[in-house]
């Protein structure tokens, strides 16, 4: 058994987005966790991904056996989404737009206002069950498909088009 004062202290980062972050993802408080990963799956910042991709194995073993809690969906998946996102992002595996399949709640509307894609058209979806929204991504200008779903929670199905 570690005593807390024998625990190293977590590491500072000189980004103060990557240092709020790393430090609530090291807490071992299921809430920061939670919050930090869901905010951290979602991140463009080039410079906090950058200081915080050094530390997705650390990350990774501060949050091994946290409770994260959930319903519908195991809040876990917001940590896998923020530790994937770190090592693609390290390994410089390509456009983060990439991952958008991978997580279920990169909402198209809001890429939009951030600038992250561009709407080239809207309409519904080929089933008729919500919105699609084809977009662009303004870095790789890679074409997707975004529809709205809906089951308990809102959540993007997001699928590459390939027929431009």
């Amino acid at each position: 058994m570690r005593w807390p004062w024998s625990a190293s202290p977590p590491p500072r980062l000189d980004d103060p987005q990557a240092d709020v972050l790393l430090q609530d993802l090291l807490s071992r408080d299921a809430s920061r966790i939670h919050a930090a990963s869901s905010q951290l799956a979602r991140l463009f910042s080039a410079t906090t991904l950058d200081a915080l991709a050094p530390h997705a194995e650390r990350i990774e073993h501060a949050c091994d056996g946290v409770q994260l809690g959930g319903a519908l969906l195991s809040n876990d998946v917001h940590l896998k989404a923020a530790l994937r996102r770190l090592r693609y992002w390290r390994e410089r595996s390509g456009c983060l737009c990439a991952l958008y399949p991978d997580y279920l709640f990169f909402n198209p509307r809001r890429l939009i206002e951030q600038g992250h894609v561009r709407l080239l058209e809207q309409g519904v979806a080929e089933d008729g069950w919500g919105d699609r929204h084809r977009v662009a991504c303004t870095s790789c200008s890679r074409h997707w498909d975004a529809t709205d779903r809906e089951y308990h929670y809102p959540w993007w199905e997001w699928i590459v088009v390939t027929d431009d």
